[in-house]
Formats: structure tokens, sequence, C-alpha cells
């Protein structure tokens, strides 16, 4: 500020000095700006490299509870917590699980842009208190130079409307920005995938019904609803030759209002491998030390990295009980040399309400 000041000072008198002074102290009193706050996360996750002054990530606290004598349950990294459980789906649920996505077609996996709404917040916040408001001022008080006896009025006024037209154009370039970040994230992400919300055949069903078994009700709801309430419905994904899912977190820092009609956070992941894969399609957290002493963690890796063995299940936690992110949980879907299938079960915060979730009539006919 004294900089400036001086600058503008050598050229004009004192008065205009003070005049735009005092237009500064005006434009800064007259805004407020939100906080930054921790980078939101992406599905799949590429951090944006922006500064912040925020406070740290609030601590991540319990995971949700589950059903600690399931069978087959095996800790493999404690803190995140990180489950296999062996023999989840037999090899004929596995199989129904494939057949019936490939007779309703699989699609291009889609790809949510999660925390979209903070990137706006926050690149909104960076641009309005930094460039924008010294590209007003400075703007106002070259204006102001074919102005006799410019007065305090005067600057704070060509301010103002400078700061105006200034945060639009930011805007429409903000956006445009996330646009391009939004049509850029797909490319992290080459598979395919359906959802199966029908429970009439074998592999959905035993897949939703052993996932009741294995987390236990909700206590966030006196209403005492069953614990597929809470899922979202199943999803079965398919890797061909090459193809990957780089490093993204399940969860979301904005998920109290981007997936509010999701269910909410999503606190806790359920994948079960419906094939053997002997080579690639690894699932590999990257902030996650090997688990050495367990036979499917991929041999050489300085990482968790899971081998996938039909029929056997990965469990994990994106956010604590409270729907507090969990950055560890960082992971990816190393690519395939061989052809990979997957079937996934997202647990909520909140009751996943139809399309997403499961209706009340499927769950009371089948399950």
């Amino acid at each position: 500020m004294a900089k400036l000041t001086s600058r503008i000072t050598n050229r004009r008198s004192v008065s205009t000095s003070h005049a735009v002074a005092a237009a500064l102290a005006s434009i800064h009193s007259s805004i407020a700006f939100a906080p930054t706050r921790p980078h939101p996360s992406l599905r799949p996750h590429t951090q944006l490299s922006i500064a912040t002054t925020a406070p740290s990530t609030p601590t991540v606290g319990n995971r949700i509870q589950i059903n600690q004598d399931y069978p087959g349950l095996k800790l493999i990294h404690a803190n995140p917590d990180v489950y296999i459980i062996e023999n989840f789906l037999d090899d004929t649920s596995c199989q129904d699980l494939i057949d019936r996505a490939k007779e309703k077609g699989t699609s291009r996996s889609p790809v949510a842009y999660a925390g979209w709404t903070e990137d706006i917040k926050e690149l909104l916040g960076l641009a309005a208190s930094g460039p924008v408001t010294w590209l007003a001022i400075l703007g106002a008080w070259y204006e102001s130079q074919g102005e006799e006896n410019a007065s305090v009025i005067s600057l704070v006024l060509h301010s103002f409307r400078n700061y105006a037209g200034l945060f639009v154009v930011a805007a429409v370039l903000i956006a445009a920005f996330t646009k391009f970040r939004s049509d850029e994230l797909q490319k992290l992400r080459t598979s395919s995938s359906t959802t199966l919300d029908d429970l009439s055949q074998i592999g959905p069903l035993n897949f939703v019904s052993r996932s009741e078994d294995l987390f236990a009700p909700s206590s966030s709801d006196s209403t005492t609803m069953r614990a597929a309430s809470y899922f979202e419905a199943p999803t079965v994904i398919q890797y061909e030759k090459d193809q990957s899912l780089a490093p993204h977190y399940d969860a979301n820092r904005s998920a109290n209002v981007e997936d509010v009609n999701r269910g909410g956070q999503t606190l806790a992941t359920l994948i079960v491998y419906l094939n053997d894969v002997t080579i690639g399609g690894t699932t590999r957290f990257g902030k996650l030390p090997p688990a050495v002493h367990d036979k499917r963690q991929a041999k050489g890796s300085s990482n968790l990295n899971i081998i996938p063995r039909k029929g056997d299940a990965l469990l994990f936690f994106p956010a604590d009980q409270n729907g507090v992110f969990d950055e560890r949980t960082e992971h990816e879907g190393c690519p395939a040399v061989e052809e990979k299938w997957i079937a996934r079960i997202w647990r909520h915060e909140e009751r996943v309400n139809p399309p997403f979730g499961l209706s009340d009539e499927v769950m009371q006919r089948y399950l």
C-alpha cells in the first residue's frame, strides 16, 4: 500500500493520493470475502496449486461401525483402516454380476468433478481480494488523471464501477476454467460401467444382502432404516486392457452441497473383484505403506497395492463417521494388462434415494 501511494504521489498532488487511499480503504471495507479452505477433492483427484492461509484439514475421527465378526474380514492397514474380506462373493454371484452388466450394457464411466463449488468460491475470493481489487483501483487512478481536482467520491465511484466489470470478467473466466477442468477430468478414467438396481438376480441380490450384513445399522436415524437404504445401487465396472483410473478420492469436501441428492458424504467404499487378474489391474493406495505380510500385496510396490482375486472384497473409509474427508485414502486403479471386472457399493452418510439408491419397493421385496 505504501509503495502504491508513493508512485501516485510522484505524479499527482498530495490531496489526490489521499483520495486514492480513501478509495482503497472504501472498497476494501465494503467487500467481505469468505476465508479460503483446504482444497476440495476431485473424483478423480487432481490438486490445484493454490496457496491458502486456511487452517489445516479437520482431524479425522473414528470410521463408521461394521460387523467385526464378518467371515473372512482381515485388517491389512490400520488408521486409516483398510480391510480385505476373503470369499465375500461366490463364483456364481461374481459371474452373474458380470452377465447382468453385459446384458444391460456398459458405457464410459462418469467422473464427477467433486468440489467444484469450493473451487469456484475459492478462485472468486482470490480474484476479488487480489487482482480485481487492485486493477479496479489502478484503473480509477488512471481515469482520474484527466480530471481536475479529482475527489474522493469520484475515485470511489470509478473504483466500484471498474470492480464490477472486472469481477464479471473474472467470473466468466473462472466458469470457463471450471468447465474445461470438468471435461479434462473425464480423461482420467477410461473404464466402462453400469448400475444394477434390480435385485431379482442372484448376483446383485447377494452383493447387497451381504453388504448389509457387513455394515452395522445406522445410528443416525431413529426410524432404524435398513443398512441398504444408505447404499448407492451396485455399480459394475469393466477395465479392458490398458484401461485405468487415475489417483482419486471417493469422498468429497463439498458433499453437503454437491452430493445432497445422493446421500451426502461417502463414508465407506466396498469393492468386490469379480475375476482373477494375474497381471496389472491392482488397486493402489499411494499414501499408505505396503502390506508386506499379505499375499495380495503386489510384490516390489512401495505402497499398499492389492492384487485382484475373484470373490474377495476390499473395504476402506474415505471419510470418518461424521463425514470428515480423509485424504489418506487416495487410491487408483492401475492399468489392466488383462480384463478386470469389479462391483462397487458406496455407503453414504444419509438415505440414498432413487435413482441413485435402491427403492423401498425393491428392498422390501428382495431383502
